[in-house]
């Protein structure tokens, strides 16, 4: 009952919207934007960060390694190194982020982890002060655990496609899709697929996570084309 309730406040304040005019390609192209330009950090917590590198490090390497030319700076930066070094990695999912410590690893070790096609950035600190450190930064075309064992696709209370760390009624947001035209969409969908999304939808992989985006894009106000929040 109370998420019918919900439904019809929701109704009223966005009555007066026109019909929504995106497209399903565009929708998509937005959505895998913002999935690679946005971090969801509550979808991270519980995952331990790093600790923050000195503001005062010196970094041998610090940027892409997205070319051969700047893969081959790294190698020769890491190559100077006479002894083994900490190795960590941050991750980016398509929903949620994590980061891991790979420890104390030898030169070879850490080149080949640094080369994987998924590492597009990576920082390496050589100063004599500390421990030799390599620090990656990797993009994985998935969701992280914790996305997949919390993450849920319901409506905030201003009509918005929402991503969830758990119910839609904890309000624990992970970021914001679009604004929906929930006139049209309750004239369009069976009741039942209405109360399904305003319950919220549970998202286990990434296959289900497009699938709802894609499904309610049709839904979405034009104008919510700029206003795509994390």
């Amino acid at each position: 009952m109370k998420a019918f309730s919900l439904w019809k406040q929701l109704k009223r304040k966005l009555r007066r919207n026109g019909r929504p005019v995106w497209t399903l390609a565009s929708m998509l192209a937005l959505v895998v934007y913002g999935s690679i330009a946005l971090v969801e950090p509550a979808a991270a917590a519980s995952v331990a960060q790093f600790d923050v590198e000195p503001s005062a490090a010196q970094w041998t390497f610090n940027g892409n390694i997205e070319t051969e030319g700047q893969w081959q700076k790294l190698e020769k930066a890491i190559a100077t190194v006479k002894q083994p070094m900490i190795v960590r990695i941050h991750r980016t999912y398509i929903c949620g982020e994590e980061y891991r410590s790979l420890g104390l690893l030898p030169i070879d070790r850490a080149l080949k982890i640094a080369k994987r096609p998924t590492v597009s950035f990576a920082r390496l600190n050589t100063s004599s002060s500390a421990m030799p450190s390599l620090i990656l930064e990797e993009r994985v075309s998935d969701l992280s655990e914790a996305c997949k064992q919390h993450a849920v696709i319901g409506l905030d209370h201003a009509g918005r496609l929402t991503l969830y760390d758990g119910p839609p009624k904890k309000e624990k947001v992970v970021r914001t899709f679009y604004q929906l035209d929930v006139n049209f969409m309750e004239s369009s969908l069976p009741e039942e697929e209405i109360k399904r999304l305003t319950n919220g939808i549970r998202i286990e992989d990434k296959e289900t996570y497009y699938s709802v985006l894609s499904s309610f894009s049709d839904f979405a106000l034009d104008a919510s084309r700029q206003t795509m929040t994390p």
